[in-house]
């Protein structure tokens, strides 16, 4: 896991399409990449070419998942960077006509099934007299057709969770992954590539006590329990009632025992458990999620910005006050401006006594500004096969 790696992506082609952002939020973006930023901007209207899933060691193997997917006639192989990742292969985009009856459906749920996945109800924002074995298009509020399906939805008799759409023909050809054998047996989950890196950067040991300030859905905790071989001690927190129920669900389907869970605001956890130290603490906090791909396109304002930077910083500060001597502080956002990644990572040099520490395995690039900063890695959509993402691995001296 040590050997360090470089993921280059082919340059967005001149018919790509380029994200659409306002002009405060392309500012901002600019400040960051300069004249890369058209380049970040169609990179964002497209997935990587390889999706990645995590596979559950704790049950299973890669080698044994890759076979299923693949009697299944998914196209996929094993990661060549993470011996816990399999990937499948999204393909080229192909156009999505329009038939029978529109369902317009909100940002998140027509990225979703922009993907191949199915549509569920809670994402529908309105649609045409539909009824259930009606053929449907299903498009995003501006417009943008992402599938075609079979409707198992009333218009006239809504409910509020289930499958509303069974998904026929999307723009990009991925299984439903959250429907297969794999997935409700808790044998795989669905996670980017450099969300995985994070944990592997952690580096957890078997003994370790480990925090997760900001747990749900509870990807980066199983994932640490993982590496762990179920066999530490880890706190997750989350502060919302209804994505702790979630993970919880999560925790269960993936069959972990070494995961404690509680409903706490995490900026004051050192308030709430005054004697809690921990080994290693991973922080990975609400951001923009700008880095996330495909993106039909993004309405996130600058002020959005800033507020989720000084937010950042309230975590970071809480983990320096709970990391051992000697132990990691892991910082983590699934967003692109320096705003919120060098800028977060500043502070904490600067004002809370952390120093930066060299990551293993280094997949993506140094962080913008060189110097004290190239001890971050960042993986930018423009250079990166993957999501856009940050990670700074700390020390406490």
């Amino acid at each position: 896991m040590g050997t360090e790696m470089r993921m280059e992506a082919d340059e967005p082609d001149a018919g790509t399409p380029r994200l659409e952002v306002g002009a405060g939020l392309e500012g901002v973006l600019r400040r960051t990449y300069g004249g890369r930023l058209e380049g970040v901007l169609r990179a964002l209207t497209r997935p990587p070419s390889e999706y990645a899933i995590r596979v559950n060691t704790l049950k299973t193997t890669a080698e044994r998942v890759a076979e299923e997917f693949g009697a299944m006639g998914v196209r996929c192989g094993r990661s060549a960077i993470l011996e816990e990742a399999v990937v499948i292969y999204p393909g080229e985009p192909r156009a999505v006509e329009r038939r029978g009856k529109m369902v317009v459906v909100d940002k998140f749920a027509a990225e979703s099934v922009m993907l191949g996945s199915k549509l569920y109800e809670p994402g529908i924002l309105r649609s045409e007299r539909v009824a259930p074995g009606d053929e449907v298009f299903m498009a995003d509020p501006r417009g943008h057709i992402v599938g075609t399906g079979i409707a198992r939805f009333s218009s006239a008799r809504r409910h509020t969770a289930g499958i509303a759409v069974d998904t026929r023909e999307s723009v990009y050809s991925l299984p439903p992954v959250r429907e297969s054998r794999l997935f409700g047996d808790g044998e795989i989950q669905e996670q980017s590539l450099p969300a995985m890196v994070t944990s592997r950067v952690l580096d957890p040991q078997p003994s370790d006590v480990v925090v997760d300030l900001c747990a749900a859905p509870g990807n980066k905790c199983t994932h640490v329990a993982q590496i762990q071989g179920d066999r530490g001690l880890i706190y997750a927190f989350e502060h919302s009632p209804k994505r702790l129920r979630r993970m919880r669900g999560e925790i269960r389907r993936l069959g972990i025992r070494s995961i404690r869970t509680a409903q706490r605001d995490s900026r004051y956890i050192d308030r709430d458990f005054p004697e809690l130290r921990a080994d290693r603490v991973l922080v990975d906090p609400p951001c923009t999620a700008l880095g996330v791909r495909p993106k039909l396109y993004e309405e996130a304002a600058p002020s959005e910005v800033e507020s989720c930077a000084a937010y950042q910083k309230q975590f970071l500060r809480v983990a320096a006050r709970i990391v051992k001597k000697g132990g990691t502080v892991v910082y983590s956002t699934c967003t692109l401006p320096a705003e919120e990644d060098e800028a977060v990572v500043g502070y904490a040099l600067d004002e809370l006594g952390l120093e930066l520490d060299r990551q293993s395995p280094a997949v993506g690039g140094p962080g913008i500004g060189g110097g004290r900063l190239g001890a971050a890695q960042r993986f930018d959509p423009d250079v990166s096969d993957t999501p856009g993402y940050f990670i700074a691995k700390f020390v406490r001296p």
